[in-house]
């Protein structure tokens, strides 16, 4: 049942509407004008008749930037892996004008205008990911918060295309070249840490995660649990592999690699400047690894297992590159 009230406010007379139906929450909302007070009402009686119990009024009231700011306070960005990049999403999206859009006038021409300043800076796969945040948030308002949308914008942008990905690997001589030069740094981790992931293909974070306790001498075997899935792996080790962890000095802390990443990454390039190698970054080691699995002969589950890739697709298409010259010999 609806009720009109008429008050008098600082900016004048104004009419408050009132849904009420049992079992529901009620639903209120003020108008300049008596006229527009009972169209509302009408309105939303006929939504309860037909079932349709969405209220838009919370959402009316809201920007995406209260929205953001509650997913932040709430800490549910921390549940994911990345959770500082979400941070650094949360930071510019704020400050971009979309956060002050209302969350019921949101529509895929506000996510256009942003797109277009975004990608003066960043590239399309970027933007994509600027994209599904702002979809997360959204849905989180829907499903967790019971905040009514008419629909998740999001869901109807059409996607950037992503840039191609990386297919740089080491030459022999430039392999060679690099363990030279990772020897002579000042830091005694960096060359070992190397020659493991290329052994191993081993992501950094996991490499640098990697605990004397999780190491099993018997089996010759490698429980890595800081995995960038939040799934723990067991990685099956080579003679190589397992000598370089051998061979590192005990740590109080219990780590076989003591350095923090951007200690990696300073003795890293003192390495490279080393070298004539050029465009080559840490994380190609991983897809130079990959090749290198591939050429030993393991199948498609047996390096998927020693990566970790969830979607062996990801695994052929992005960290596979094989060399064909080597492919020679084989066809005969």
């Amino acid at each position: 049942m609806a009720f009109i009230q008429r008050r008098k406010l600082k900016m004048g007379w104004r009419y408050t509407a009132q849904v009420k139906r049992k079992g529901f929450k009620t639903m209120v909302k003020t108008f300049a004008t008596r006229t527009q007070a009972l169209k509302w009402s009408r309105g939303m009686e006929r939504k309860l008749d037909i079932g349709d119990y969405s209220d838009y009024s919370e959402a009316s009231r809201l920007t995406l930037g209260d929205l953001i700011n509650r997913y932040k306070a709430e800490n549910k960005h921390r549940r994911k892996k990345d959770w500082k990049n979400e941070e650094y999403k949360i930071k510019y999206i704020l400050n971009d004008s979309i956060a002050d859009t209302n969350c019921l006038r949101l529509s895929t021409k506000h996510l256009t205008e942003f797109r277009e300043r975004r990608l003066m800076h960043v590239t399309g796969s970027t933007f994509n990911k600027d994209l599904s945040f702002i979809s997360s948030v959204i849905q989180t308002a829907i499903n967790d918060w019971g905040i009514y949308f008419p629909s998740n914008p999001c869901r109807a942008m059409k996607r950037e295309k992503e840039n191609d990905p990386r297919d740089r690997v080491l030459e022999p001589h430039e392999q060679k070249e690099l363990l030279e030069a990772c020897a002579l740094v000042s830091n005694p981790y960096l060359k070992p840490m190397v020659q493991f992931s290329i052994e191993t293909a081993v992501r950094r974070s996991e490499l640098l995660g990697i605990r004397y306790k999780n190491i099993n001498f018997t089996n010759r075997t490698l429980l890595l649990t800081n995995t960038k899935n939040g799934k723990d792996r067991v990685l099956p080790l080579s003679e190589k592999a397992f000598l370089i962890l051998q061979s590192q000095p005990r740590q109080f802390d219990g780590r076989v690699f003591p350095l923090t990443k951007n200690q990696v990454k300073h003795y890293w390039q003192q390495a490279l400047k080393k070298t004539n190698i050029v465009g080559f970054r840490w994380h190609d080691i991983r897809r130079h690894s990959c090749g290198l699995l591939f050429e030993k002969g393991l199948s498609v589950p047996e390096v998927q297992l020693m990566s970790g890739h969830l979607d062996p697709k990801i695994l052929l298409k992005t960290y596979t590159k094989l060399d064909p010259r080597k492919l020679v010999k084989k066809l005969g």
